[in-house]
């Protein structure tokens, strides 16, 4: 089975920020939105033409671009480093 359309990771991605409102790292949105899509291995394996990227990932990033146009994403929704507390939080 084909690596589904960027649009197909639309809600899963959506259905997975809203569980997550304080925000999820990148690879933790695109393992969910792949498991929700049930991906098998050779899907998730499967490599853009460039050789750079995982297919799932680019439109799992995709996704999340479309969903933050429409103002149903947060803009910081997904990251790749855990976040930090703000500096007034930290501990000393």
């Amino acid at each position: 089975m084909p690596v589904p359309t960027y649009d197909q990771f639309i809600e899963p991605l959506l259905r997975h920020l809203a569980a997550h409102p304080d925000g999820v790292r990148a690879r933790d949105a695109h393992e969910a939105a792949a498991d929700a899509l049930s991906l098998s291995l050779a899907d998730r394996t499967e490599m853009l033409t460039s050789g750079m990227e995982a297919v799932y990932k680019n439109r799992t990033g995709w996704a999340h671009d479309r969903l933050k146009r429409a103002g149903r994403a947060p803009q910081d929704g997904l990251r790749d480093q855990p976040q930090r507390p703000p500096a007034s939080r930290r501990l000393r």
